[in-house]
């Protein structure tokens, strides 16, 4: 099982990576097996019926929307049908405008599932379509899965009528339409399908909604057995043929394809499942947790180890002149090196030199500029002429003249005296 889940991730990291060209290699794959098919079930014209037309056709389909390649099905279909009778035609194409009209057009993302029921029905399997609807869709995909039987029992009732209008030439195209039309309306075993294909796509649904263990897996096997039930059973019933060996195989693949399914879309671990309980104000919330399945891929790392040159390995072819070039440029380098350290003496070595001529230097300096003698005790006369004497503004006053100076200000105020000065 680890194996299967780590193939799983590997292929998930790779569909990551270049999921634009695999979802149109798919739809080419699809396109060609459904344009095969219909060739092979009623290819009546042979200018269409060769694989090289459903080559090109899938080719083109592979980059337009799904909705094309259930046109160019139809297209093709119409072409053989037309190659048998012209009544034929016209009810067929009546059938493809009334599913276009009131249904596809509302939902054409859908097309490829209508596309993927006629194929599962010309190839024998169709309760493997109908369990996949139901474990990847919605019940909503009842509706196509109903216009998919009811296209291929078209088809299929088109290979049963074209040998008798084909033997009677003389009849007109209106009673080949009358015909055909009843004939297709009223086959009981394809509305006995497509009841049956509905009950398969509903349970399925329904089952693998519910909270139980290994939903997935009772959903398949369930599915796989209400069809061939009602299949077996209502052709017991309605009196029609309807071979059990093609039911029962068709329900083996129909439970190996949910298996397949189920590892794909839906891997979890039952074993480790837990029950939690929540509340708010106005509710009680009871949650099962299962938790998912995962293999994380192992990432490989490479290390690389370089080899190196002084030891080289021994189908190594060696040139003794290169070696010997090689090692008298070395030895050259190394003595050169060894020459400049023995010129060049270090820092401490050469601090007692700097002192040395620093000194000698400041002697030649003395020698040179004789200094200066100043006698301090004479004034320098210059020095004389230029002292100026204190401005009375900047002399500071002492007490007994500020107090002076403050009681003659207020005598002045209190006799008048300024006003007569003015």
């Amino acid at each position: 099982m680890e194996s299967v889940l780590e193939l799983k991730g590997k292929l998930q990291n790779v569909y990551a990576q270049y999921s634009t060209y695999i979802d149109k290699v798919v739809r080419f794959v699809l396109a060609f097996v459904a344009f095969f098919m219909i060739n092979r079930e009623i290819g009546y014209m042979h200018m269409l019926a060769n694989p090289v037309v459903a080559l090109g056709l899938a080719v083109i389909c592979a980059f337009l929307p799904p909705i094309f390649t259930l046109i160019a099905g139809a297209v093709l279909t119409m072409a053989h049908v037309y190659s048998v009778s012209l009544g034929m035609l016209i009810v067929t194409a009546l059938l493809f405008v009334i599913m276009y009209v009131f249904y596809l057009r509302f939902a054409p993302k859908t097309a490829i599932v209508i596309l993927v029921v006629v194929t599962a029905y010309i190839a024998k399997v169709p309760a493997a379509a109908l369990v996949a609807l139901g474990l990847l869709g919605t019940p909503a995909y009842a509706v196509p899965a109903a216009l998919g039987t009811i296209a291929y029992y078209m088809i299929h009732q088109v290979k049963k009528s074209a040998a008798a209008i084909q033997a009677a030439k003389s009849s007109s195209f209106v009673n080949d339409m009358i015909k055909f039309a009843k004939q297709a309306v009223s086959s009981k075993e394809m509305w006995l399908m497509v009841i049956a294909g509905i009950i398969c796509i509903i349970l399925v649904y329904t089952i693998r909604r519910a909270a139980m263990a290994h939903a997935w897996k009772a959903a398949s096997v369930a599915g796989a057995l209400a069809y061939l039930i009602v299949a077996a059973a209502g052709g017991s019933v309605l009196g029609v043929k309807i071979s059990t060996t093609t039911l029962f195989v068709g329900a083996v693949v129909a439970v190996v394809t949910g298996l397949v399914l189920e590892i794909i879309f839906f891997a979890v671990d039952y074993s480790k499942c837990e029950s939690l309980q929540f509340e708010d104000d106005e509710y009680y919330y009871y949650v099962k947790a299962v938790p998912k399945v995962g293999v994380t891929v192992p990432e490989k790392t490479v290390q690389q180890i370089n080899k190196r040159e002084e030891y080289p390995s021994e189908t190594e072819v060696i040139d003794a002149k290169e070696l010997r070039k090689k090692t008298q440029q070395h030895a050259q380098k190394d003595a050169a090196k060894k020459h400049v350290r023995k010129e060049t003496p270090s820092h401490a070595a050469q601090e007692p030199v700097r002192h040395a001529k620093k000194q000698q230097a400041g002697q030649e300096r003395k020698q040179a500029k004789p200094r200066k003698t100043v006698d301090r005790q004479q004034p320098n006369p210059k020095k004389a002429a230029v002292k100026r004497k204190p401005s009375p503004q900047k002399r500071q006053l002492s007490d007994a003249d500020t107090e002076h100076l403050l009681l003659t200000r207020s005598l002045e105020k209190e006799l008048n005296l300024n006003k007569d000065n003015k």
